[in-house]
């Protein structure tokens, strides 16, 4: 998608922005707040699809039953919310602009929640998450929200203290809490409920970045707690805590209650609720499960089915393992994985209503079309009932309410309807019912336009039988595939009384993705933007040499500058490129920062080494006249213009692990010859001055000197020629002047010689 339709803005450092979710969207606990209407790709979701989440202020508090309206090139589509909250829409054409909106739940006004207008991913579906409450993130308090007493641990009351249940399996930090400290509290959705606690199990999985798993086991005290001391601070390890609790008259009911993972470090502890249902509720079991891993209730007990998504090799095995307190394991089983028969429940389908001016009030065309995920052709004997939008409310009966129909091998047919005020129309699909929007035909009649599609071939999968498991045991699924690359499923407690769906995400273990926007400033091509390492497993990644991460620059890069809200854990590594010293958690790591390419002879030569490869990137350059970029033929360009000026746009870069991006940037601004060659000619000038100087300076102290030199050479001469004269008068002439006549003699040589 392009990367200027997600906002030249991040550019800039300090930028706030929200922190992107993988595949495995509940394991970025921290961040889930922030990525509200972000689209998340997701390779379980075929292309072309869209799947909305609607919740109410919480993932615990799934929406059902409201209609969610996408708006697909601007056109609207609908659908309703299942009993997770999830509506659905496949087979959307090819890079088109989306945006997700839902209304607000309240009565009176109601608003409109919008997401995020993005673009189709080209190659896998994507997710959104919208919430018509104030978000409670972390088992803490939506914004404005009053704090309750006590904590996550304390026995609550007070006005504004959100109930339980909300908060159940969502872990926060706690400040107090000695570091390395993971506290559970449980509770039947009354924090100040005194009935005692005492004797429950709780159990804490650790997944370490080395592939290594440990298991605790705690008994909570009457107050509902289990305390969990001396964990793992570095980061290195991300933990799941889950148990078991019984409720109703006559005990028999199972809420299974799971947290999502959370890592330690130095500074704080963790506390987290688990809320079941009140004490005395007889309501369908809870299964907390399906907030990391959507549950199948078909699946009958001591059953475990592990699914694979992904990219997996048929023809492997998964192994099926049992850990318990202290890190005993054994194998289950292993199996070997075969392909399911395809489930035409599990399908997707969507509903849209168009007004007819031609057609008279309450006349209405019902048309099914679908099939297979890429067939589109009419479908008979689809089962339609129009009932009043009135009777319409989550949970209601309406197996009697309203005459069947069923659409002929055409697909479609022409009724009537008089009900006074709005319609819904309930489909039925393979066995599966479904809602669609209201309809008003009091004015005029219309088209309603169904379209389902199902998966003709089934996943791949193993089914293990489990009922050998002992109370405390937890499970978890794993397979080596791609030259011994372990994959592992998130662990679970299984629940004696129906069977659990566990999936492999069998998906690259981490991905490196960026999005840079860059300009010329001066004689640099200062690049700047979002830096991102996508964690597509359970265990923190701890990459491979144990002295942090290394996200590598460009050759020749300069002045590297990590954001000043992620320089806790980046720093620059000079000559390298940027070092994250923590590991990467469950979900991912984003950081902004910015550097800068030197512009040589109007050209920048990038070349920048790729050891993760890079996924779904992009890369925006604003153009300056005449400027042109030579790269290979994958990375496709693009040229827009905005506001800010024209940019040439790399809107999906995708480079495979250990490869090269390499590009050049020609035809740059560069300074006129005579800036360069000017400045060297003065220095050049200056050197000869200089030069000159000196040479004076020893020009002129040589000639001193010589002059003196030959004053002395003739005044030595004149003495000795002197004492020749006196040796003529005396015979003899002395020892003296023979002395004098030698010393003069040596001096005049050595004059000479100077």
């Amino acid at each position: 998608m392009s990367i200027l339709r997600r906002g030249l803005i991040t550019t800039f450092l300090g930028v706030a922005t929200f922190a992107t979710l993988t595949t495995l969207a509940p394991l970025a606990h921290a961040q889930v707040a922030g990525a509200i209407g972000k689209p998340l790709s997701s390779p379980d979701l075929p292309t072309g699809t869209i799947s909305v989440r609607v919740v109410a202020g919480t993932i615990a508090n799934p929406v059902v039953g409201t209609d969610v309206t996408l708006l697909v090139n601007g056109t609207p589509r609908v659908a309703r919310t299942d009993a997770a909250g999830r509506a659905q829409f496949p087979s959307l054409p090819a890079g088109a602009k989306v945006q997700a909106k839902v209304q607000t739940q309240d009565e009176g006004d109601k608003q409109d929640i919008t997401s995020d207008e993005f673009e189709l991913d080209p190659q896998m579906g994507s997710k959104v998450l919208l919430s018509t409450k104030p978000f409670v993130p972390m088992g803490g308090m939506a914004a404005g929200a009053a704090p309750f007493a006590g904590g996550a641990g304390g026995a609550g009351g007070g006005a504004g203290m959100p109930d339980p249940r909300t908060l159940s399996g969502q872990p926060r930090g706690e400040a107090t809490d000695q570091p390395g400290t993971f506290t559970v509290r449980l509770t039947y959705d009354d924090l100040a409920d005194k009935t005692s606690l005492a004797g429950v199990p709780v159990y804490l999985v650790g997944y370490k970045g080395d592939d290594t798993v440990s298991m605790f086991q705690q008994v909570s005290d009457a107050e509902g707690r289990a305390a969990f001391t001396g964990l793992d601070r570095t980061g290195s390890t991300s933990y799941f805590a889950t148990a078991q609790m019984k409720r109703g008259g006559s005990k028999s009911i199972i809420d299974r209650l799971v947290s999502t993972p959370a890592v330690l470090d130095s500074r704080s502890g963790i506390r987290v609720i688990f809320s079941a249902d009140k004490r005395d509720s007889n309501a369908p079991a809870i299964d907390d499960l399906d907030k990391l891993d959507t549950q199948d209730a078909s699946l009958e007990a001591g059953k475990v089915r592990v699914v694979l998504v992904g990219v997996p090799e048929e023809g492997g095995k998964v192994e099926l393992v049992a850990i318990r307190a202290g890190g005993a394991k054994r194998t289950i089983a292993t199996q070997t994985i075969t392909r399911a028969a395809p489930d035409p429940k599990e399908m997707q389908a969507q509903s849209q209503f168009e007004p007819k001016a031609d057609m008279p009030p309450h006349a209405i065309r019902i048309q099914v079309h679908g099939g297979g995920v890429d067939e589109n052709k009419p479908v008979g004997g689809v089962s339609v009932r129009l009932v009043p939008a009135a009777a319409a409310v989550p949970n209601a009966d309406l197996s009697n309410v309203g005459a069947e129909q069923k659409t002929p091998d055409t697909g479609f047919y022409d009724t009537t309807n008089n009900e006074k005020g709005p319609i819904v129309a309930i489909i039925t699909v393979n066995g599966k019912e479904m809602q669609s929007q209201p309809i008003d035909l009091s004015k005029a009649g219309g088209w309603l336009d169904i379209e389902a599609h199902w998966d003709k071939i089934g996943k791949l999968n193993a089914v293990f039988d489990a009922t050998g498991v002992q109370p405390d045991e937890i499970l978890y699924a794993q397979s080596t595939m791609f030259n011994n690359t372990l994959f592992r499923s998130a662990p679970f407690l299984p629940v004696a009384d129906r069977g659990t769906k566990s999936t492999l995400f069998i998906v690259p273990r981490i991905l490196f993705t960026f999005s840079w926007t860059s300009h010329i400033d001066d004689e640099f091509l200062a690049v700047g933007g979002k830096f991102q390492l996508k964690n597509n497993s359970w265990a923190p990644y701890i990459g491979k040499t144990g002295d942090g991460i290394i996200i590598p620059l460009p050759l020749n890069f300069k002045g590297a500058r990590v954001g000043e809200q992620d320089q806790d854990d980046v720093a620059v590594s000079q000559g390298e490129g940027f070092r994250i010293g923590h590991p990467i958690p469950p979900g991912g790591k984003v950081f902004h920062a910015q550097f800068s390419m030197p512009i040589e002879a109007g050209k920048v030569h990038w070349s920048l080494d790729l050891p993760l490869g890079a996924f779904q990137s992009g890369m925006e350059i604003m153009q300056t006249p005449g400027m042109s970029v030579t790269s290979a033929a994958s990375m496709h360009q693009e040229v827009a213009t905005v506001a800010q000026g024209t940019y040439i746009v790399f809107p999906q870069i995708s480079i495979a692990p250990k490869q090269s991006m390499v590009m050049t940037i020609n035809d740059l601004p560069s300074q006129p010859a005579w800036k360069l060659w000017a400045p060297r000619v003065v220095g050049v000038v200056a050197i000869l001055v200089m030069l000159g100087g000196l040479s004076l300076a020893l020009y002129r102290g040589s000639t001193a000197r010589s002059n003196e030199r030959a004053a002395r050479r003739t005044k030595l001469l004149d003495e000795l020629v002197e004492l020749e004269k006196g040796a003529q008068k005396s015979i003899l002439g002395g020892a003296t002047a023979d002395q004098r006549r030698a010393q003069i003699t040596s001096e005049l040589e050595q004059l000479w010689v100077d």
